[in-house]
């Protein structure tokens, strides 16, 4: 996703669920769309690190122990 002004919107689950992939994670609002990401591993979101505001590629949002 590529834009001048990215915000965040949204996390879908709550802190300390259990995550598999193809799980909504969390959506991000760009221009006109809002996007939801997806999990790509299997584990636990043990930290959410950014709940609103602007995001920029690359930024941390959370963490997610595998396993």
């Amino acid at each position: 996703m590529k834009s001048d002004e990215i915000c965040f919107g949204a996390w879908l689950v709550m802190e300390g669920a259990r995550v598999e992939p193809g799980d909504e994670l969390y959506e991000v609002e760009a221009d006109k769309a809002t996007v939801v990401f997806e999990a790509e591993v299997s584990g636990v979101l043990s930290e959410v690190l950014v709940t609103e505001g602007s995001i920029r590629e690359g930024d941390i949002l959370g963490h997610i122990n595998a396993g």
